[in-house]
């Protein structure tokens, strides 16, 4: 990930934030609770101060939450906390990230705690690095004047001591809670990889939930090369959108002896409910949306997908231009990403700056994507995620980047996305049809039996990580039931 972001800022033209001077930076850690506690004053009823045994332990991105009748909850864990409460088990829910939204619906632990302890006791940990071939991968870097200034040897020691401490910091956790089962989303991010190291160490099954599209396209989701035991900073279980992706992730992770990582099609959590017509929630969802505007209908509904990348100021101005110069039978849903901070918004703040009776922001971005999908004529982006969802509601989206051409190729091929000039933006969308027509449902799979198979697999799990497969090897033989 920290590669990646090397290069991020490389072609973004810009470079990483300075990081504060480190008394200042020691200072902010050290406040943490005090921070937290000021934070969360309106809703100390759901802040958590200890953990508590439980059956089932989540940690959150702290990002992909969804603000639904004035509260947050996690986009992709709730489908699974409200599955297991069902059966009478217990959840553990943590969030990472600051705090910045709140109030939750449920109560939750700030994993902030943790992260600050695994920095501030990093310094004093003792970590032998061992970078095999660390200096031809520079050296293969440089030949091809790939930026990598996280791959210098005094960079990755500190992160292996921070990824060390702050998995210590959850296993104490952990210890406590007692979890059959460990979900993460977007694992290799924040306390991600310490997190599924710490679940390692204990013998504890991981899950990482599937958040973006995949495609066998994602960096994250596709290892050519794997060592014996697999990766300890590598979820045990992916937990997929598709079959596809399961049996992408199956290609690689098979090659394994032993089942240190495998793949379940376990379908998008979100997403269920929101392909129902007559499920209640949806429905009070569909009367929402339809009040927007005091009611007025109009011949075209379009969802904008913003994201947080820099450099594309002059795009996202000439977006503004192509919505000012629309129809104004056309609705514009400008939609803010989850991730996005104030700073970051100055990218398209032409955009929610928009004050037009056809423009909508706030709501745009308060409510669940799913819900606002269901209504949208099409969606428009730079090179948005949200295409795949908007996919499965048969919405059609249109690309302003060729960078999507990458990680889209599939819907592109399948006709789902086209690539367009923003400069004809509008041009494309008069031959779009009014409204999608929605494909047919996919049988979705069955939570419950998807849950109790994640169950018995954790407990041969567990076996595995005792003894390292010595008396485990009925774990390869047993495939998982989705």
């Amino acid at each position: 990930m920290d590669l990646y972001l090397d290069m991020y800022w490389a072609q973004a033209g810009g470079c990483p934030p300075v990081p504060r001077p480190f008394p200042l930076r020691a200072m902010a850690r050290i406040a943490t609770p005090l921070t937290n506690l000021w934070k969360s004053r309106r809703n100390l009823a759901r802040w958590v101060v200890r953990p508590k045994p439980a059956h089932a332990i989540f940690l959150g991105d702290g990002v992909s939450l969804d603000f639904v009748e004035g509260e947050w909850q996690d986009r992709f864990g709730e489908p699974l906390i409200a599955a297991l409460e069902s059966r009478g088990l217990g959840t553990f829910l943590m969030q990472s990230g600051e705090l910045t939204r709140l109030p939750w619906r449920r109560p939750t632990f700030a994993a902030n705690m943790i992260g600050v302890w695994g920095a501030l006791t990093a310094a004093a940990a003792t970590v032998s690095a061992e970078l095999p071939d660390h200096d031809r991968v520079l050296q293969l870097l440089a030949i091809h004047e790939v930026p990598a200034p996280s791959l210098s040897r005094r960079k990755l020691e500190r992160r292996a001591r921070v990824v060390f401490t702050t998995a210590s910091a959850f296993e104490r956790i952990l210890r406590i809670v007692k979890p059959t089962l460990a979900f993460v989303v977007t694992y290799y991010a924040g306390l991600g990889a310490a997190f599924l190291v710490a679940c390692r160490r204990q013998g504890i099954l991981s899950i990482d939930l599937q958040h973006c599209p995949q495609d066998g396209a994602h960096k994250a989701y596709g290892w050519s090369v794997l060592p014996d035991n697999g990766y300890a900073t590598l979820p045990a279980i992916f937990w997929n959108w598709t079959e596809l992706d399961a049996a992408y992730i199956r290609t690689w992770a098979h090659e394994l002896k032993l089942p240190w990582h495998r793949s379940v099609y376990g379908g998008h959590t979100q997403l269920a409910p929101f392909m129902d017509d007559s499920d209640p929630k949806t429905k009070a969802w569909d009367a929402k949306i339809k009040s927007v505007g005091n009611g007025r209908r109009f011949e075209r509904e379009i969802l904008v997908a913003l994201q947080p990348i820099g450099g594309r100021r002059v795009q996202w101005e000439a977006l503004g231009k192509q919505i000012e110069a629309a129809p104004l039978e056309w609705r514009w849903w400008i939609r803010r990403h989850p991730a996005a901070d104030p700073g970051q918004d100055e990218e398209y703040r032409y955009l929610l700056s928009l004050r037009m009776p056809n423009v909508v922001v706030e709501e745009a971005t308060s409510m669940p994507l799913p819900a606002l999908l269901r209504h949208m004529s099409l969606l428009v982006s730079l090179a948005s995620g949200a295409s795949a969802e908007a996919a499965a509601f048969g919405v059609p989206a249109l690309f302003l980047s060729d960078e999507a051409r990458g990680p889209f190729a599939v819907l592109i091929d399948r006709g789902l996305a086209t690539v367009v000039d923003v400069q004809t933006l509008n041009t494309e969308i008069a031959c779009i049809p009014r409204m999608p027509v929605r494909p047919q449902p996919v049988p979705r799979p069955n939570l419950d039996e998807i849950l109790l198979d994640l169950e018995q697999t954790a407990r041969e799990y567990s076996l595995l990580c005792r003894d390292g497969g010595k008396a485990t090897m009925q774990t390869q033989q047993r495939p998982m039931r989705h």
